[in-house]
């Protein structure tokens, strides 16, 4: 466990919690206090001890029961695999709001969770927040990249498919995740999310480049409108601005469907899916924007309970 900064005697108290019913917890300082940072010196220590298996494990999460005898026994049967990732579940909701931001989470349009949530078999990919690394990993491509202060885990995985390793998710392992509880949080999260996938978009997938992308053709659209205008071309100013219609309409199509999907499957909270969708498709895009007109100076918002 790698803890930083002033809750560090609450996570003392914690680790000795954990002492007493039998686990062997070693207490290191991060005193960079960003989350890949915290990675490594975990992960350098526990290479110096000689660990195989190296699991990673983000703050407000939890783990199943038995969930480290089930991780043994794959990774001693799935000898060909070097990224073990557990399914994923939630917490119980406090309210209809954080119930919401769960169904951001699963929905396809979210987070798309939903592809390693109650998994009756094996899936290919990864879960970022909680997932396993065979030693020889690190060995051929190092540690996580300390420039990303979010998005870590996306571009060491991107890093690790290159390289010829392989990751799936596997039930008997399962990731409980603690949402951010508020809007407000929600929409910080995504918009530093935005930020560091510009750092490297090669790293991510094109889903995660979708919000930029979007954005990036509608600024697109609206440019080409003023400028056919400005010349007098009227003709091809109707084209633009109907096709900027065209797709606007296009996206809040599928925003509307899947939450009407959502409602069918999840009830009353997913009346809350369209404008959360909405509003972080817009945050996630205006932190990419951000990121490539601005840079990655670090900033207190970025830092990140360890």
């Amino acid at each position: 466990m790698v803890v930083s900064g002033s809750k560090s005697n609450e996570i003392e108290w914690v680790v000795s919690e954990f002492r007493d019913s039998g686990f062997n917890i070693v207490l290191l300082d991060n005193p960079d206090r960003y989350t890949p940072h915290a990675l490594n010196i975990g992960i350098k220590y526990s290479l110096t001890k000689g660990a195989d298996l190296i699991q990673m494990l983000g703050a407000h999460s939890s783990l199943n029961q038995g969930y480290f005898k089930n991780l043994s026994n794959i990774a001693v049967r799935e000898t060909d695999v070097a990224i073990f990732s557990p399914c994923y579940d939630f917490f119980q909701p406090a309210n209809i709001v954080e119930q919401a931001i769960q169904l951001f989470h699963l929905s396809r349009l979210g987070r798309n969770w939903q592809r390693i949530y109650h998994v009756p078999s094996p899936v290919p990919g990864f879960g970022s927040g909680a997932f396993a690394v065979r030693s020889e990993v690190f060995g051929k491509i190092g540690l996580f990249d300390e420039r990303f202060i979010r998005n870590q885990d996306n571009e060491f995985f991107n890093r690790a498919v290159k390289a010829g390793f392989r990751g799936f998710s596997y039930p008997g392992l399962t990731y409980f995740y603690r949402t951010r509880q508020t809007i407000q949080q929600l929409k910080k999260q995504n918009f530093d999310y935005g930020r560091f996938f510009a750092l490297d978009p090669v790293s991510h997938s094109l889903k995660q480049a979708a919000p930029f992308l979007f954005y990036s053709l509608l600024l697109l659209m609206l440019l080409l409108t003023g400028v056919f205008n400005y010349f007098g071309e009227a003709k091809y100013a109707l084209f633009t601005i109907g096709s900027f219609m065209m797709t606007l309409g296009a996206y809040l199509g599928a925003v509307m469907f899947e939450s009407f999907l959502r409602i069918i499957r999840n009830g009353k909270a997913a009346v809350m899916l369209p404008p959360i969708l909405i509003m972080m498709h817009f945050y996630y895009a205006m932190g990419s924007f951000t990121g490539f007109l601005f840079g990655f100076d670090r900033f207190s918002g970025s830092k990140k309970e360890q």
